[in-house]
């Protein structure tokens, strides 16, 4: 008797074993899953913010060469002068 409580013991041990083994498992796949999930988000807001810097860049080059030409104009009108 004193053997299969001991046996009946070591099963439920191993079976808590397997279940946390599981458990681990799935959650070590879940989280590989939300990793790359991650990555694909940072890279796609990297790039968003890449278009974002070189539309701004794009933008100071429209508005130095603007005031370049106020300042054209202007020059040939008066001696006023605008900064950008």
């Amino acid at each position: 008797m004193n053997q299969r409580t001991i046996l009946d013991e070591l099963d439920s041990k191993i079976t808590l074993v397997l279940d946390k083994y599981e458990a681990l498992k799935e959650e070590n796949r879940q989280l590989k899953e939300s990793i790359a999930l991650n990555r694909e988000t940072e890279a796609e807001l990297r790039k968003e913010i890449l278009k974002l810097r070189e539309e701004q860049e794009l933008r100071e080059l429209e508005i130095e060469d603007i005031a370049q030409r106020i300042n054209q104009v202007l020059g040939e009108h008066s001696d006023f002068q605008i900064s950008a």
